[in-house]
């Protein structure tokens, strides 16, 4: 039965923006919604840890479909490679390569990063993937976000005067993630 997973960025922003629409969808769907918090452990393994409780029960599976805004987009990836295992849809919002900027969120992301070889695992985890992305992103520029699009092979969908997809950017649903929601719970 189809699931979904939300994997929140750095300091769980994604809870106040687009975070609730995607659950409400879900409840008026039937669909079994996960948000894990990861917002006290800022390091790779500890993310890994609390993802991997949901593996473990047998939640996080090849009927999953998984979102992941900002810095999620950089752990699930580099999560999904070093824990195999088949995913129906892959969602990413605002991913992006190689973050420069804040000092501090520099040195997390760096712990992050998927390699090219946790990408190639991933796209043999993953069939659909999709990057949604903005051409007005504060945090990090065009190409960035577009090189991780490519990465994953996912198709991808540019949205104008997004930003990064926060409450601070006006953002509180986005559409396309609930078509493709809506779109893969057919049975």
């Amino acid at each position: 039965m189809t699931n979904v997973f939300m994997i929140h960025s750095y300091n769980g922003n994604t809870r106040d923006s687009f975070a609730p629409s995607i659950q409400k969808l879900c409840e008026n769907q039937g669909i079994d919604y996960y948000f894990p918090s990861f917002r006290d452990e800022a390091t790779y393994d500890g993310w890994e840890d609390i993802l991997n409780s949901y593996k473990e029960k047998g939640l996080l599976n090849q009927d999953s479909i998984v979102i992941a805004h900002s810095l999620g987009t950089q752990f699930f990836p580099k999560y999904l490679a070093r824990n195999p295992i088949k995913i129906k849809i892959y969602i990413s919002v605002a991913g992006f390569v190689n973050y420069k900027g804040r000092q501090d969120l520099e040195n997390i992301s760096k712990h992050f990063q998927p390699t090219e070889a946790d990408y190639k695992k991933f796209k043999e985890l993953v069939d659909n993937r999709y990057a949604i992305y903005s051409d007005n992103d504060k945090h990090n520029s065009i190409d960035k976000l577009e090189k991780y699009a490519d990465l994953l092979s996912a198709h991808k969908i540019l949205i104008k005067g997004a930003g990064h997809f926060t409450l601070s950017s006006g953002i509180t649903q986005i559409e396309e993630i609930e078509k493709i929601i809506l779109e893969n719970i057919k049975p």
